[in-house]
């Protein structure tokens, strides 16, 4: 069944939308709840791209754009914004400008030789060398494959100069361009982002040349987390919900307010959690990007389930924003134990959305995409959100969800703003502890950076009086 065919029957009262949020969804929901557990990257829908961070269209097949705007067009243009590498291409010297970069001089790849993703098996680089400095060798032993996708591997693996665990994730280079990923991963500093240790480049047989990053190891995901709740019939504890989603908040809000970095793939399977302190970790910048005003990106971006529908709307000079609408969908993932908008593909993507947000008006959709001109939809009213959850859902957590998935942009709260909601009052409590007892781990430090340009009443709002210096 088309969209429109879709649409004019819910319109017409012959679909119901019960308080299971999407009505005629139940068999994609069923699929999602049989699922085996899956690895790091692996997800019902996957985001293509390649091994340089050139961004590549991300739909299934039989996915329809539903935007006026030519992506290969944009494809193109977002190519010809890359930076070529200059002479020291030949010789893998890929360097940040900024020369005084944190653990820069740990950074600077070097080449070795070897597959290194077979357990067992040892590689061997060195970092350090640099202003007098003796170089240091340090080698990892693969331990096992923890992750596979399009873009990669990624390989647990031990420092056996040091026993620490690591994962070392080993993406095929392209010469002729630097590694995005690398670049903007070389300037993260937060406790709820993924650091990156080292990096170096391998080699094969075939003279491909890989580069790989070494990072620090996070044994669980929200992912699999949620599907644990869900095998045992469970509703994940409501204080969990408010940890991750909180910790997501605030990482990202170091990411767009601080770095002017977006993530542009927020999704549980990209959200890291160490499960004895409960502290969250965003991971996998393969997507992320410097949003420039005026300049276009890409709209085949960010996984399907969580896709901000300017996008599907195929708007090419999107915002931080997208990112806040992923982290309502996680949010109400977790709250309702399933996704709440389980598309099929780009446009079946789109008719999810409109079941429960009502069809868009001519104002929003310009707010998403000024340039689509097409307004066939039949008129759908939104489903109240109080219909959606369950009676006993927190009301500040539906609040939230409500205040994230919204179709304008600009009406979506920012990461900060998220940050200081009711919702998470209860993580502000100055005897508040993780159910086992232990405490939560730190949520309140914030540095000077993150709260710049904050007012003071969203200070007040933010830190408890208890956490103020």
């Amino acid at each position: 069944m088309n969209m429109m065919r879709r649409l004019k029957s819910i319109a017409s009262g012959r679909t119901s939308i019960s308080s299971d949020p999407g009505g005629d969804s139940n068999t994609k929901r069923a699929k999602f709840d049989q699922e085996t557990e899956v690895r790091v990257n692996e997800e019902t829908n996957p985001v293509e791209r390649g091994s340089t961070n050139i961004e590549q269209p991300v739909c299934a097949p039989g996915d329809t754009n539903v935007g006026t705007s030519n992506a290969s067009m944009v494809d193109r243009t977002e190519k010809s914004g890359y930076d070529q590498l200059p002479k020291e291409l030949n010789e893998m010297k890929i360097r940040d400008e900024k020369s005084n970069n944190r653990n820069e001089k740990d950074m600077e790849p070097t080449i070795v030789n070897g597959n290194g993703t077979e357990t067992g098996q040892v590689i061997t680089t060195a970092i350090g060398g640099r202003d007098g400095q003796p170089k240091q060798t340090i080698s990892y032993m693969a331990e096992r494959v923890v992750g596979t996708g399009s873009f990669g591997v990624v390989f647990q693996a031990r420092c056996l100069e040091t026993g620490e665990s690591v994962a070392i994730k080993k993406v095929l280079q392209d010469k002729r361009y630097k590694n995005r990923e690398l670049q903007v991963m070389r300037i993260l500093d937060h406790p709820n982002v993924i650091q990156l240790k080292h990096c170096f480049f391998s080699t094969t047989e075939k003279e491909e040349l890989y580069l790989n990053l070494v990072l620090e190891y996070v044994s669980e995901t929200v992912y699999r987390v949620s599907k644990h709740y869900i095998r045992m019939h469970q509703h994940m504890p409501i204080i969990y919900i408010q940890l991750y989603t909180y910790q997501i908040c605030r990482a990202l809000n170091y990411l767009h307010h601080v770095l002017g970095v977006c993530h542009r793939d927020i999704k549980p399977q990209n959200l890291l959690v160490n499960p004895h302190t409960h502290q969250l970790k965003v991971c996998d910048f393969g997507s992320a990007k410097m949003l420039v005003p005026g300049e276009p990106n890409i709209s085949y971006i960010c996984s399907r389930y969580y896709r901000a529908p300017e996008l599907i709307f195929g708007a090419t000079e999107y915002t931080n924003a997208i990112d806040m609408w992923s982290v309502g969908c996680v949010l109400a993932e977790l709250l309702l134990g399933q996704p709440m908008f389980p598309g099929e593909s780009g446009v079946d993507q789109l008719v999810e959305i409109i079941k429960i947000l009502g069809t868009p008006t001519r104002e929003e959709i310009k707010c998403m995409n000024p340039n689509y001109s097409e307004f066939k939809f039949p008129q759908i009213k939104a489903h109240p959100w109080h219909k959606v959850f369950h009676k006993r859902m927190p009301s500040e957590a539906v609040d939230l969800v409500s205040r994230l998935l919204q179709y304008s942009p600009n009406l979506r709260c920012t990461a900060l703003e998220a940050c200081a909601h009711p919702f998470f009052n209860d993580l502000r409590e100055p005897n508040v502890c993780l159910p086992n007892g232990r405490p939560l781990p730190p949520l309140f430090d914030f540095t000077t950076q993150e709260l710049a340009g904050a007012p003071v009443e969203l200070r007040q709002r933010l830190i408890p009086e208890h956490a103020r210096s």
